[in-house]
């Protein structure tokens, strides 16, 4: 055990200075984020609109005369799932038809919920596109009755920025990039240089080095959560409501993931050259679906079910499940055992597929 603890202070050392290792590994995802962070997503895209039909069939015109409006995306839940959409900002409006609603019965007062204070000009358009809506509906089934009304009141949500979807997202990536791009480049260059051979005629074990390595990376990928995460609430705002430590132990698995693939990389490469092709080959696709920079929910079906089941998916779900949801372990208990199953595979692979030359 003494041997090992040394072990990884040496190599802790030797990473520290590595100017670039340090670069890569923690100052640019952070400078990402940052650059990330002074960009505003705040135009009047598609309006998220959660409806509630409480009327039934009597609903069932106006809530298709909504959905065939291009600017309106329609949810529709019961009364407490969609307001509770509205209070974590899923939602920019959330509509309730009641149960006495009649097209052609005269005046009804309809609700919608908004946030007036965080996002005034969405919730105003919306009320407005709504009410032409109810309008159209009335007028075409009784012209002559008098118009239903729909009032629109405030309602505090969480107000939710880009920064806090894409800080969780900028985490996973880096892991993912440390683990694989870290370890594959820095082992195979070990072996070309004939270094992990010599250990064998060392006192020191291999399995030591190792277990040294793998310890000092994820030292170091603790260090990097916690600067990232301190970096988003102090300076851009970052709604941070989890546990620390919940995020750090899915850190420590996901990182256990892509460890596995990195030596299984270095196991079977011969060359950096080599391991460049491989590596993208297993990470560009993860960065493109697993919902690193946009949501998976612009993905056609069947991608974001084949994409739900990557690593990458399950640790930055994870992790932005914790970070501005607060979820509990019991809540991301898919993501934990999903990892888990990676890494199971992933070190299965480093063992058959790892060589010291």
């Amino acid at each position: 055990m003494r041997i090992q603890w040394m072990l990884t202070l040496a190599s802790l050392k030797m990473f520290i200075r590595q100017r670039e290792a340090i670069l890569w590994t923690i100052l640019f995802p952070l400078l990402v984020v940052i650059l990330f962070g002074f960009v505003r997503f705040n135009g009047v895209g598609k309006i998220e609109l959660g409806v509630v039909n409480e009327a039934g069939a009597q609903g069932a015109d106006l809530l298709s005369r909504i959905k065939a409006v291009r600017t309106i995306e329609v949810s529709e839940g019961t009364r407490d799932s969609e307001m509770a959409e509205l209070g974590k900002g899923e939602r920019d409006l959330v509509l309730i038809i009641p149960a006495g609603y009649a097209p052609a019965g005269g005046a009804t007062d309809l609700t919608a919920f908004g946030d007036l204070e965080a996002k005034p000009q969405v919730t105003q358009l919306g009320g407005l596109v709504l009410q032409r809506v109810l309008d159209e509906t009335t007028f075409a089934a009784a012209p002559g009755v008098r118009r239903s009304t729909l009032s629109t009141l405030p309602f505090k949500s969480r107000n939710l920025t880009y920064i806090d979807f894409l800080l969780p997202g900028i985490l996973s990536m880096s892991i993912m990039q440390m683990g694989i791009f870290g370890v594959a480049f820095s082992f195979v260059s070990l072996k070309k240089r004939g270094i992990l051979r010599r250990l064998w005629v060392t006192p020191i074990r291999p399995g030591d080095f190792i277990i040294a390595q793998v310890a000092m990376r994820l030292l170091v990928l603790l260090v990097q959560m916690t600067i990232m995460v301190g970096v988003g609430v102090l300076f851009l705002n970052l709604h941070f409501i989890g546990n620390l430590a919940l995020i750090c132990l899915l850190g420590i698995l996901g990182g256990v993931v892509f460890l596995g693939f990195g030596f299984s990389l270095a196991g079977i490469s011969k060359s950096e050259d080599q391991v460049a092709p491989l590596a993208n080959i297993i990470t560009l696709p993860m960065l493109a679906l697993s919902g690193i920079f946009f949501s998976r929910s612009n993905l056609p079906g069947f991608v974001r079910a084949a994409t739900s089941v990557f690593p990458l998916t399950f640790l930055a779900d994870g992790l932005r499940s914790v970070a501005i949801d607060g979820a509990a372990v019991a809540q991301v208990m898919p993501q934990i055992l999903g990892l888990a199953l990676w890494g199971a595979v992933s070190c299965a692979l480093a063992i058959r597929l790892f060589r010291w030359e």
